[in-house]
């Protein structure tokens, strides 16, 4: 079950991803509004600096993804989606537990704390200043994190986070593109898309992917499309022939039924149609490709 909920979380959109992230770091500062009682205050430098800490915490919480193809072939990507929920949870207890801290230092009391999960509103509760000069609730800082050092400080580790979420960024591409030359990480890949968005959405993914490129000096593949649990090819032949030879037709299903990244999908209940079709557009022949064809 948590595999399948695992599958599904990375299977999601970039928007719902940040989503999801974003409430999961509200649920652990609400966590922290309900049970911590602190009077601790805390100043704008070292609240700056903390910030910085904990954007570069949650952006190195990212790394473990690396590891997320391994993850999915041996069955425990749910481990990665628990690390990434709990950093969200703990990055945003911390957040609020400081935020608190800021807004007593700035107003006299915490409610203000809210200001620091709203962006730009955000920057008022960084730069308003103390309300007192001395206070006895102030929490003591290392100088690293004291009036200017600390906000060079701050600077620092965003710049870092920054830096690091780029790295992340295109290591994950990389991965991705040696992933879409590997025959095994293809099976991994299809087999979690079918697990984690269904058929007809893998399919629409599948036929997305495959561009309109010539076969070879009188075929081109016009276009690849899913329509409901169908993965369409659609070709243009030039020599304008009258039907599809028997041999090719032979040729077509078992090359499906032996690929393995397309034996997924057919096994999952898809069909693979080929549609030929001349320069006019009129019709040649169509090869159908199904689970009981290919005797699965």
């Amino acid at each position: 079950m948590f595999e399948d909920l695992a599958i599904q979380y990375v299977h999601q959109t970039e928007g719902s991803l940040r989503l999801i992230s974003y409430g999961i770091i509200i649920a652990g500062a609400l966590v922290a509004a309900v049970f911590q009682r602190s009077t601790t205050e805390l100043r704008r430098a070292p609240y700056f600096a903390y910030v910085g800490l904990l954007f570069l915490i949650a952006t190195a919480s990212q790394i473990v993804w690396f590891g997320s193809i391994p993850a999915m072939t041996g069955g425990f990507l749910w481990v990665f989606m628990l690390v990434d929920v709990v950093a969200g949870l703990g990055v945003g207890y911390a957040l609020a537990i400081i935020a608190m801290a800021r807004s007593r230092d700035a107003y006299g009391h915490a409610r203000m704390a809210a200001l620091a999960f709203i962006p730009i509103a955000n920057f008022w509760l960084l730069l308003t200043p103390s309300k007192n000069e001395v206070s006895a609730n102030r929490t003591p800082t290392i100088p690293l994190l004291t009036g200017y050092l600390g906000v060079l400080t701050g600077f620092v580790l965003l710049f870092t986070s920054a830096a690091m979420g780029a790295f992340i960024q295109v290591e994950t591409n990389r991965m991705v593109a040696a992933a879409a030359n590997d025959p095994a990480m293809q099976r991994v890949s299809i087999d979690t898309m079918l697990r984690g968005q269904g058929l007809e959405e893998t399919l629409h993914q599948l036929a997305a992917e495959v561009p309109s490129h010539r076969i070879d000096e009188t075929t081109t593949l016009l276009r690849v499309s899913g329509d409901g649990t169908t993965l369409r090819y659609v070709y243009e032949v030039s020599t304008n022939p009258n039907a599809l030879p028997m041999s090719m037709r032979m040729g077509l299903v078992q090359q499906n039924c032996n690929f393995e990244v397309i034996r997924l999908v057919i096994e999952a209940g898809a069909t693979i149609e080929h549609l030929y079709q001349r320069t006019d557009g009129v019709e040649i022949g169509v090869v159908t490709v199904t689970r009981d064809i290919c005797g699965y």
